[in-house]
């Protein structure tokens, strides 16, 4: 791709990318502005209305408490109940205790504050305090079981309950639905029987009439749960979700998905302490935000403008830009290993294109120089090898000196001599080999474990070892003497302070595609302070490795901890098992590990001449 298409694509995509970011945050910002006002909103409208809904109830309250409270009122009620209807002699008391009641009904601020005060019994006695609507009404059974308070009211006796709007039962004529608080009226031995207090629902609609009711529901439910109140019909699965969601906590605080309408809804309601109703309001934020659209629909139009003259000027500008690189690339394309580093500078009016110019001259000339010196470290190279091969002069002279002094040792029949020779010659070929500078863990083992056989001799019953090994991974391919210098850390300073025999402990294992080698010891194990110093030094070798900081190769040199870790972190490329610490009973542990696959020939690449870094 060109330069310049390239250019074009990355500025335009770039522009595009802003546009959409910048549009999406600003309609974001907007409606959770929007939502986070409609919320706090209709959250004190909520509080608001059920305040209302009780100051209508707490007259009805009063009312019917004045009633009850009236010592000619209950003794009327209770002759109703208890004299004999069929004597003769009671008429007078009966007629007597009606004309009480109604004329308690009939005051006036019971005719002007309330659209009826109704007072009837289970004999059959109705009194009502709105006789213009309320006239030749009779009393039976069936129809007081059929007044759906009347199971209430029996409940909670003599507490007032709430009267869910219902078409009026008591009017002779036309339709009325009315909504109040009815009670019953207990006596010493049974009911004496029922007030309620009614007004017209038509009153209770505008304390429920909201701003924005075209996006929010209204629902105001009982103590027991039925609804008083809709601002539309809802079904009953719905109806019990929403008292669910006003029942629960922490709901209140943010849209919610709704699990049957499959709407994105804000809940919020108030519970009254005195009336015992709940006030629910829920918010749909689709429609709560569908005056939004014209807003998103502007920026789009005004992101869509800002991204066509965007692309045209980046176009316009790229072709600009383009044309000076156009000289610097017919110059790089005349330049050869023969006319290193280039001629003359490039005259040109812009500034930028003379100083890349100078630059490129310049990176010619240090490529010269690169080539000449790279040849020269070939040169060096091959002097290093040459050295190398000289240097196993000595350890071959070493080996025959050993084998001579093995010879004696058997001619004079002591074979232990033998072995220890045996022993100390293969270690030296071991380490000293350069043809590979790999192994795999079972020659590993072999070493180590001859490393041990020569410390058994000095030590003898002091030192303990055994060695443990999986065979699955004994061709798993190592750095060499990995586990020898962990050992001999463990002999030298592992009982430093104590003549106890030692023990030491091997097991390598495979785990999870890796070789994993532990070893142990029943020393002193690592001092706090010290493994922590250990551990610290780890993580900078490890993070100096990662840099390229830390180029430590693979050879033998250097013993120790950290020339172990290096050397398996550069062998495996990172990909190591590492740990040292201390063991649950005492004593050190060590375990060592890395993919029991693993293609060596990387190192190889990674040890020849060419290697750069």
């Amino acid at each position: 791709m060109r330069f310049q298409t390239r250019l074009l694509y990355t500025y335009s995509l770039l522009i595009v990318l802003l546009v959409v970011i910048l549009s999406v945050l600003f309609y974001g910002y907007s409606s959770g502005v929007f939502e986070k006002n409609a919320q706090g909103t209709y959250q004190l409208l909520c509080t608001k209305i059920g305040q209302q809904i009780d100051n209508v109830i707490r007259p009805m309250d009063f009312i019917s408490t004045n009633l009850i409270s009236d010592a000619s009122f209950k003794s009327a009620l209770a002759s109703l109940e208890s004299l004999d209807r069929s004597n003769p002699k009671n008429s007078y008391f009966l007629n007597e205790a009606m004309q009480t009641i109604r004329y308690l009904l009939s005051s006036y601020s019971i005719y002007k504050n309330f659209y009826a005060v109704v007072v009837f019994n289970k004999k059959g006695d109705f009194f009502s305090s709105n006789f213009l609507d309320h006239t030749s009404v009779s009393v039976s059974a069936d129809k007081i079981a059929g007044l759906p308070w009347i199971r209430r009211a029996n409940e909670e006796a003599g507490r007032s309950v709430v009267v869910s709007p219902y078409e009026d039962q008591w009017r002779t004529t036309g339709r009325v639905v009315v909504f109040g608080r009815a009670r019953v009226m207990p006596g010493l031995y049974d009911d004496l029987g029922y007030i309620e207090v009614q007004n017209r629902f038509s009153d209770l609609e505008p304390l429920l009439v909201i701003p924005g009711r075209e996006f929010v529901r209204i629902l105001v439910l009982q103590a027991d749960g039925q609804p008083l109140y809709q601002s539309e019909k809802l079904a009953p699965d719905l109806i019990a979700y929403y008292r669910a969601e006003s029942a629960g906590t922490g709901r209140n605080s943010d849209f919610h998905r709704n699990p049957i309408t499959r709407e994105s809804e804000f809940i919020t309601s108030s519970t009254s302490a005195y009336s015992g109703l709940t006030v629910t309001l829920v918010l749909n934020k689709r429609i709560l935000l569908s005056p939004l659209r014209f807003v998103r629909t502007i920026s789009v139009a005004i992101g869509f403008l800002i991204i066509l003259f965007s692309v045209f000027y980046t176009w316009v500008s790229s072709m600009q830009l383009t044309r000076p690189l156009k000289l610097i690339q017919a110059r790089m394309e005349k330049t050869e290993l023969s006319n290193l580093p280039f001629g003359a500078p490039l005259e040109h009016p812009n500034d930028e294109i003379v100083a890349l110019d100078r630059t490129f001259r310049s990176l010619t000339a240090r490529l010269d120089e690169a080539i000449r010196h790279e040849l020269d470290s070939r040169t060096l190279w091959m002097q290093a090898r040459l050295d190398s091969l000289q240097a196993q002069v000595n350890p071959h002279f070493i080996n025959n000196i050993l084998t001579v002094i093995a010879s004696r040792g058997l001619e004079l029949g002591d074979e232990r001599i033998g072995d220890i020779c045996h022993g100390v010659a293969s270690m030296l070929r071991y380490s000293t080999s350069t043809e590979e500078r790999y192994a795999t863990v079972e020659r590993e083992l072999e070493h180590v474990g001859t490393y041990l056989f020569l410390m058994k001799q000095r030590l003898e019953d002091r030192l303990i070892y055994t060695i443990e090994a999986d065979q699955a991974i004994l061709d798993s391919p190592v750095p060499k003497i990995i586990l020898q210098q962990i050992i001999e850390n463990s002999i030298n300073h592992g009982y430093q302070k104590t003549q106890k025999p030692m023990s030491l402990g091997i097991r390598v294992y495979a785990s999870g595609g890796y070789w994993i080698a532990e070893m142990t010891d029943d020393g002193e194990g690592f001092e706090q302070d010290r493994l922590e110093e250990l551990n610290a030094r780890i993580r900078a070798i490890e993070r100096g490795l990662r840099a390229g900081t830390e180029r430590r190769g693979l050879g033998l040199g250097g013993l120790g901890l950290l020339n172990t870790y290096s050397r398996l972190f550069l062998f495996y490329r990172g990909d190591i098992v590492w740990k040292i610490g201390n063991g649950e009973t005492g004593g050190a542990r060590v375990v060592v590990g890395g993919p029991a696959k693993f293609d060596v020939e990387e190192v190889r690449r990674a040890e020849g001449p060419d290697r750069r870094g």
